[in-house]
């Protein structure tokens, strides 16, 4: 057995023997071990507080050390606290798990560049001070002079205690238990709450000491702390906020003051400056503001003013309201420049003055002793509202109008524990309703609930959540949002918004004097009055609110509707229909971008929704639905709505589950390790010449909007050095960065034998049992198609059955099969219809995987999952509004589905039989359950999973207890390294940085830890996923690309850069052109793009902590700091590149836009991009910002690559010029 336990404990020495503790015993025995060469070590304080189990992997060196304390010398080193130890080995073997944590830990300590947090440290810091008030308030300005105003004040006792990554304050305050509705507590008289208040040094802007007379430390912060509260010993629960701040000052005022009991702590802090352990600090003094009007009462008076000025637009007070709410500017100061901001309306319009205000966000900088009064008084807005009015008309050229078909203008508010914040308008993909009211968007207000760090607010097993979601986000749902001088309230979510934690909210409004409100909404979408479901209820209204990108009219009489095939209690029809020939090419018709017409389209209609797929037998204008597809009676007027196309073969990517599930049916490491080494080879073909690099760009979606790909073969043509480009090996630096950390840190793997395909099925009756039919259209415009045995599946598979093998026929060319392309087919023949098998899956929408790579195919399944499937909760009356919104909240409390699937994964690992084990049979069953939560209203147990020694589920008549499923627990908090979060990312001026692998050991009462639990430890998985992932080390393999690379290499070689040498071969090439009446207008260009790259940056920045970077917005990708991406991040990635698309097609469009009243022959186009080119660069103009970011790149390689384009037709209108001339003379002739 490798690894032992050691008993430790107290030679009692009297009656009350000194308590030990897992710090004080780690430090004590740390220099002890360290002769037997024993680092690392675990610590088990027993219940008596005088023994202790020490755990070691090193158990030869641990039986030395046990000697080594039978010596009496020796052994008079082992007094602690006045009392002397006794060490003998435990007569219990050590926990497998943690020994070979412990080993695991020990080889990273001793790899080079770890990055350490020890458990014995030499730090004597002092981090615990004690003050004698807490405020929350704003620095304003009385004249020349800044103030703090303390808006809210709280008289108490506190401690303040430092630790590594964030600061707390501690403090108790008296209570009747009738208000402490959702703590856990035993007393029925007074409580005495233990508060504590949680600041990470990440949110911290500035940190103001006073040495003088108020002797206050006050910090500015970027959002708003974290607060838990608990009741003795029981439990911690998120608090909505300190105790008795109003929600008005927590939303708008960031600046907390801490009076500090003793004036000589100040030196104490400024230590812990100079250790590095806060952020900067500065001394400066406190004065503070007298009592005077509260912060509510401000707010009622610009309410009140905005209310009054009628000709204001809705879309001009919700950016003066957003001034004021989200803490910019105080209510005064707002109140002071609406005169202004309303005589700039009247004069430029509502567009102009919404874009001037929202520009202002941008260059306002945070109030404080280190801001000049003159930055930020009237005068100052005034000055800067002017300029921002300038800069937006000139840009107003080149901006055009949405498409309100496909997108539209949405407001957007954002919902903490403690804040409300107001955001927007910005662009996003339409739906049903806001295209039925496509003139009233700005009454429509999409709605996210959020943690105080922008991070997605989940279930928390050790700390409650419930006042957070029953208080303070029930409140929100139940009495609306007020901004702009309406009140939005709750108007329904669709099923992907549910789980971002995003609804819809609606202010009433009026329209051909009808009155339009959320019920008449949901009326007029269908009837629902029989659906006695919240969870189903909603998810069926959600149908209207699902993103589609197009809305095609059908004449309802071309609707068929047709019996579903059915066998045994299955569908095998299960969410699919069919159209016509006729009804295909109108869709096709809206969807001009695709090169190849698609035959397969996900649809909406009315209250359908499913697949819809080409069937050449119909004749005229038919579209065939099933009753599977009708989830309700749609209202009239109905359109076809397009949510999904298969307009091309996507990629198979192999991921953790389908490769454990592979491994555990027989399919050999070899098979995987071949795949990923082929992969990484991949990356380094994709950077070893140019050509290369821009098909490794192009096949990774980056620059192609922006005609970048095509710009960097042009410029290798023309012989310029794009190796010595910073940007150029920043951009190709940043892709294969993601294409790496998803091979090691999500082990996704491609497979080029394999396709992910819409699943249909197949109507000829032609495919047998087991068969399938798989074509596709590759991105050459080649067909192909699957042949012999495959592999099919659908993810997230858990369960063993989840793969099962198929066999791939051709069929008869006049089949109507032969007509489609991009989907697979599956056979409505048999006992049971294959997509079912596959992880519960069906014919709505479902992707499947094929994959025909003969060594990734099994000898043998394991027969799929069989789950019974339970009716939806009835409450036994119709359904209302606030039903729906109260599902919403359930569900943000109790959707489980990633705790289930990590505990799956990491059993699966910790068993021997992987997903073969009845554990994880179990936990695959309860994985079904919570993917249908959504739909159905019945969750897994919460409370329990993972929460007791023992997991158990309780739903309807499943039940798991201790005798059938033991669940240890324990080992939980011990996971595979393949999940660990790896080494930490940092995007730089310099380049891409690694830091060495974080192993954090400090113990949970270390004060260091005070703020966070201690993270999840590591051990070295001995299966495929864990040999994989310790393949690749990122640092190693990026210093070897850029030794290997051709066109990475950075030899500190002095180069005026590529775009420089650009520019000055298009100064030669059209030296004839004058282009400097363009530069104002250039500069303007470039401004308002990259302001827009900013809100883009501070809006898909997914916490203050990790700030995007513009080359992250121009790839539309986001870089994972830390190896892992969080779900927030995967869902802003898609929004974020098509806003960022959107904004440089229209700024590339505008450069090349030629003047409709100059001749062709002026060449304006290449005039105006020639003085783009220009601007981009040179240095830009001052402008101050809230947030300084490193200088904006992109838009000189855009305005680069619109230039060229345009000096090309230049010089073939040049060089075929006397060549047209002789023509025309013939012509006359």
């Amino acid at each position: 057995m490798e690894g032992i336990q050691l008993y430790i404990r107290y030679l009692r020495k009297g009656p009350n023997p000194p308590v030990l503790t897992s710090t004080v015993l780690k430090r004590f025995l740390a220099p002890l071990l360290e002769p037997f060469k024993i680092f690392n070590f675990e610590i088990l304080i027993l219940k008596s507080s005088i023994e202790a189990i020490l755990t070691s992997h090193k158990r030869t060196h641990a039986l030395e050390f046990v000697e080594q304390c039978k010596n009496p010398r020796f052994s008079r080193r082992l007094i602690l606290n006045g009392q002397r130890l006794t060490i003998r080995k435990s007569d219990k073997e050590p926990n497998e798990i943690l020994v070979r944590v412990l080993k695991r830990e020990e080889k990273v300590l001793l790899t080079d560049g770890a990055t350490i947090a020890l458990a014995v440290t030499t730090d004597r810091l002092r981090r615990q001070f004690k003050v004698s008030s807490l405020a929350c308030g704003k620095w304003e300005y009385i004249g020349p002079q800044v103030h703090y105003h303390a808006y809210f004040v709280l008289p108490v006792e506190a401690t303040i205690i430092f630790g590594d990554r964030f600061f707390v304050v501690d403090y108790d305050v008296e209570q009747s238990p009738e208000k402490a509705t959702y703590l856990p507590h035993s007393s029925s008289h007074g409580l005495t709450l233990c508060y504590r208040i949680q600041i990470p040094y990440s949110a911290i802007v500035s940190t103001v000491l006073d040495p003088h007379e108020a002797h206050a430390a006050v910090y500015t912060l970027k959002e708003a702390p974290m607060v838990w509260v608990r009741e003795s010993t029981n439990p911690q629960i998120r608090a909505i906020g300190v105790n008795g701040l109003p929600l008005q000052v927590s939303t708008s005022c960031q600046e907390y003051r801490l009076i500090l009991q003793d004036p000589s702590d100040i030196p104490h802090l400024l230590s812990l400056e100079r250790a590095c352990i806060v952020p900067q600090c500065s001394l400066n003094p406190v004065a503070t503001y007298p009592a005077g009007v509260s912060l509510e009462e401000q707010f009622s008076q610009l309410k009140l003013d905005l209310k009054r000025r009628s000709k204001l637009s809705f879309g001009v007070k919700f950016q003066v309201q957003k001034l004021a709410q989200n803490g910019y500017l105080p209510p005064p100061t707002v109140l002071g420049i609406t005169e202004y901001v309303s005589l700039m309306q009247e004069k430029y319009g509502t567009p102009t003055t919404v874009a001037a205000l929202r520009r202002l966000f941008q260059e306002l900088p945070y109030a404080g002793p280190l801001v000049n009064a003159d930055n930020l008084n009237t005068q100052a807005l005034f000055a800067l509202l002017g300029s921002n009015i300038q800069s937006v008309t000139e840009e107003q050229s080149y901006r055009t109008t949405i498409d309100a078909s496909t997108n539209v203008f949405t407001y957007r508010a954002e919902v903490t524990p403690s804040a409300t914040y107001l955001a927007g308008p910005d662009p996003e993909s339409s739906n049903r309703v806001l295209r039925k009211y496509s003139g009233f968007s700005d009454q429509f207000l999409r709605v996210t609930f959020m943690d105080e760090d922008g991070g997605t607010f989940y279930f928390d097993r050790l700390r409650r959540n419930e006042a957070i979601f029953h208080e303070r986000f029930r409140d929100v749902l139940w009495n609306g949002i007020e901004a702009g001088g309406s009140l939005y309230e709750f108007l329904g979510f669709s099923h992907s918004s549910l789980r971002a934690q995003t609804c819809w909210f609606l202010a009433p409004f009026m329209t051909h004097g009808n009155r339009i409100d959320a019920d008449s909404i949901i009326s007029e979408l269908g009837d629902f009055s029989h659906i006695r479901s919240p969870a189903k209820c909603a998810a069926r209204i959600g149908q209207a609110f699902t993103d589609t990108s197009s809305s095609i009219p059908i004449n309802p009489t071309y609707v068929q509707e047709v019996e579903d095939i059915e066998r045994n209690d299955r569908c095998f029809s299960d969410g699919v229909g069919t159209c016509s020939m006729k009804v295909l090419e109108t869709l096709q018709a809206t969807q001009k971008s695709f090169h190849i017409p698609a035959t397969v389209f996900q649809i909406r209609y009315a209250g359908a929704k499913g697949m819809i797929s080409l069937d050449s037998r119909l004749d005229g204008h038919v579209l065939q639905l099933r009753p599977s597809m009708i989830k309700f009676r749609g209202a009239e007027d109905p359109k076809i709505e397009i949510c999904g196309i298969a307009a091309k073969m996507l990629p198979l990517v192999l991921n953790r589950q389908l490769i454990k599930i592979l491994e555990d049916l027989g399919v050999p490491d070899e098979a995987f390790e071949d795949l990923q080494d082929y992969a990484i080879d991949e990356l380094r073909t994709g950077v070893s010449s140019i050509n290369n690099a821009a098909a490794f760009l192009e096949q990774n979606n980056v620059g192609m909007t922006t005609h970048t790909t095509w710009l960097l073969r042009k410029m290798q043509s023309l012989g310029l050095e794009l190796s010595d480009d910073k940007f150029f090996r920043d951009v190709l630096d940043a892709v294969v960065l993601i294409q790496l950390q998803g091979l090691k840190y999500k082990t996704r793997i491609p497979v080029k034998e394999g396709a992910t395909l819409y699943g249909i099925m197949d109507e000829t009756g032609t495919l047998a049992e087991g068969e399938v039919y798989c074509a596709w259209i590759d991105k050459d415009g080649r067909p192909g198609h699957a042949c012999g045995d495959v592999v099919v599946a659908r993810s997230p598979a858990l369960h063993p059955g989840d793969i099962q093998i198929a066999k791939a026929v051709t069929v008869p060319r006049d089949s109507p099969l032969r007509q489609l392309h991009n989907c697979i087919a599956f056979s409505s023949q048999g006992e049971r219809d294959l997509p079912s098998q596959l992880a519960g899956g069906d014919l709505d929408g479902d992707l499947y995987h094929i994959v025909w790579d003969q060594s990734l195919i099994p000898k043998a399944c394991v027969e799929p999952a069989s789950y019974p499937r339970f009716p939806p909760l009835d409450i036994g009356r119709a359904i209302t509004r606030q039903d729906m919104s109260d599902f919403f909240i359930e569900f943000m409390e109790q959707d489980q589905l990633g705790i289930v699937a990590t505990q799956h994964m990491v059993l699966a690992d910790q068993h021997e039989q992987g997903t073969l084990h009845p554990d994880c049979r179990t936990l695959a069953e309860m994985h079904s359950t919570a993917v249908d939560y959504s739909k159905t209203g019945i969750p897994v147990s919460a409370l329990t999973l993972g929460y007791t020694s023992h997991l158990q589920l309780t739903i309807h008549t499943i039940k798991v207890n201790q005798e059938d499923f033991p669940l240890n627990c324990r080992n939980c908090r011990f996971r595979p390294d393949f999940m660990a979060p790896g080494r930490k990312v940092k995007v730089e001026k310099h380049g891409i940085s690694f830091e060495g692998e974080q192993i954090d050991l400090v113990e949970p009462d270390d004060p260091r830890r005070v703020g966070e639990p201690r993270p999840h430890r590591y051990y070295e998985s001995k299966k495929i996923l864990g040999i994989l992932y310790r393949s690749i080390d990122e640092r190693a393999f990026f210093k070897d690309l850029h030794e290997r690379s051709p066109i990475l290499k950075d030899d500190a070689r002095p180069s005026k850069g590529v775009l420089v040498s650009l520019w000055e071969y298009l100064q030669a090439e059209a030296t004839e052109l004058e282009w400097g009446h363009y530069v104002d207008y250039a500069w303007g260009m470039r401004e308002s793009y990259e302001a827009t790259v900013y809100e883009i940056i501070l809006q898909y920045s997914t916490n203050n902590a990790e700030v995007l970077e513009e080359i992250e917005v121009f790839i539309g990708n986001i870089i994972c700091r830390s190896g892992y991406r969080s779900k927030r991040q995967k869902e802003y990635i898609t929004s974020m590149k098509e806003k960022y698309d959107r904004e440089a097609l229209m700024l590339m469009a505008a450069m090349r836009e030629n003047d409709e009243t100059a001749g062709e022959e002026e060449q304006e186009a290449l005039r105006r991009s020639m003085a783009c080119l220009y601007v981009g660069t040179q240095e830009p103009r001052e402008r101050e910002r809230r947030t300084e970011g490193s200088r904006r790149e992109t838009f000189a390689w855009i305005a680069a690559a619109a230039a060229m384009r345009e000096l090309e037709s230049y010089q073939e209108d040049r060089d075929l010029g006397p060549l047209k001339m002789m023509q025309g003379m013939a012509l006359r002739a």
